[in-house]
């Protein structure tokens, strides 16, 4: 009984089956194999189970990866503290971004949902990423979205005391005023004490967080040394 048993694990197409085969496959009486208990196998191929999926997700993982990278710690608990605010159904998407979960078209292929995997607009994989930082068609979203979290900045930077503000935005003193045509970052704030802040916003996808500050260094490197 044993002998068709163990055929029948070497035979099975399911990949943990024949992992048991192989893990009892040096002649040992697989009653007394490594595992004392049925427990210790179930745990044992649990383990190895949730390793293998760890594994593939990679992409589950990369917003907290790249935050707890390359953010001060404070801010990432003003996230968490912010998020935690939020109503529910704006919450509930926040979870779902973070987790790559939200049902885009390549989500849904990989789920057996959609037989398609393309994205409507341009025919590139409709990925989190082409979604938020990469489709063509989306550029005046993009720009609206970098605008609208640029007002929100300059406003709140318009309160610090014996400052001048310029901002790249209607309604604000241009910051090439002072840089020239050459160099135009979003916001320049020139304080009573002579420091001059140079900030540049940019609302990419949380994986090209270090691209994105080299890109935005190099562009201004010059200008800072001018400054």
């Amino acid at each position: 009984c044993q002998t068709v048993l163990r055929k029948a694990l070497k035979s099975s197409p399911n990949e943990s089956t024949n992992d048991l085969w192989r893990a009892t496959s040096n002649h040992t009486n697989i009653q007394y194999d490594a595992y004392n208990s049925t427990k210790e196998v179930l745990k044992d191929f649990r383990s190895g189970h949730e390793n293998k999926l760890l594994n593939q997700l990679t992409s589950q993982g990369s917003f907290f990866c790249s935050v707890t990278k390359f953010a001060l710690p404070q801010l990432s608990k003003v996230w968490s503290v912010a998020q935690s605010k939020l109503p529910k159904n704006i919450y509930n998407f926040t979870i779902r971004y973070i987790n790559n979960s939200l049902p885009t078209r390549k989500n849904l292929n990989r789920w057996a949902i959609s037989s398609n995997s393309d994205c409507s607009f341009c025919l590139s994989p409709e990925t989190l990423l082409h979604i938020v930082a990469g489709c063509q068609f989306y550029l005046d979203r993009f720009t609206w979205r970098h605008n609208s979290v640029l007002n929100f900045l300059a406003h709140q930077l318009q309160t610090v005391d014996g400052s001048t503000l310029y901002a790249d935005l209607n309604g604000f003193k241009s910051p090439s005023i002072l840089t020239g045509d050459t160099y135009r970052p979003d916001l320049l704030l020139s304080c009573s004490n002579g420091s001059l802040y140079v900030v540049e916003l940019t609302t990419g996808y949380e994986t090209n967080l270090k691209n994105n500050v080299k890109r935005k260094k190099d562009k201004y490197r010059e200008l800072l040394r001018q400054l």
